[in-house]
C-alpha cells in the first residue's frame, strides 16, 4: 500500500510538473508571437499597407523578395512559389485578380500535411477584427505590392515597338 501511494504522489507531482512547464513555456512563445517577428507570421497589424501585410504575413514563407525562400519555407509540404515570376508566367500581364482570388479563397489545391498556403481571407478579418469591407482593401493592398515584386521579362520576352 505504500508503494501505490508514493507512486501515485510521484505521478501527481510529475503531472503538476509537466503542467507548469507547459504553461512557462506557452506564455514565452506568446510573448515572442506577439512582440516579435514570428517564423510564420507576425500576429495581429493595424496597418493595410500591402508592404507591412506582405512583410508580416507572407515574408515567412515567400521570403522578403517574393523567392520563395523565406525562412519558414522549408516547413512548408509544398514549396511557396516565386512571386517575383508571376507577370512572366502569365503573358506579360500581372494577374491580379487571381493574387487576390488566392488571397481570398485560398490556392484551390487539397491541403498535404503541414505548411500549406493559409486561406487568408477569413484570416485577416478574424485576426484583426476588421469591420465589413478592410478585409478586402487588405486584399487589394496586398495584391497591389507583390506586384512591385515582379522582375522584369528578359530581353527576349519584349515585344519589339512595332513601326508604322
Amino acid at each position: 500500500m505504500l508503494n501505490a501511494s508514493r507512486c501515485a504522489r510521484a505521478a501527481v507531482i510529475l503531472i503538476l510538473f509537466i503542467a507548469v512547464s507547459g504553461y512557462a513555456l506557452s506564455a514565452i512563445n506568446c510573448h515572442t508571437a506577439v512582440n516579435h517577428a514570428s517564423p510564420l507570421f507576425s500576429g495581429v497589424i493595424t496597418s493595410i499597407s500591402g508592404q507591412e501585410e506582405y512583410t508580416a504575413y507572407c515574408a515567412g514563407c515567400h521570403g522578403q523578395d517574393g523567392r520563395g525562400k523565406g525562412r519558414s519555407s522549408r516547413y512548408c509540404s509544398v514549396p511557396p512559389p516565386d512571386l517575383t515570376q508571376l507577370i512572366q508566367k502569365n503573358k506579360g500581364m500581372y494577374p491580379a485578380e487571381r493574387v487576390c482570388e488566392v488571397l481570398r479563397h485560398g490556392t484551390g489545391r487539397a491541403p498535404k500535411g503541414q505548411g500549406n498556403m493559409p486561406t487568408w481571407g477569413p484570416l485577416l478579418k478574424s485576426m484583426n477584427a476588421d469591420p465589413p469591407g478592410v478585409t478586402e482593401v487588405r486584399i487589394q493592398n496586398l495584391a497591389a505590392y507583390i506586384k512591385t515584386l515582379q522582375e522584369d521579362p528578359p530581353a527576349s520576352q519584349k515585344q519589339a515597338p512595332s513601326v508604322r
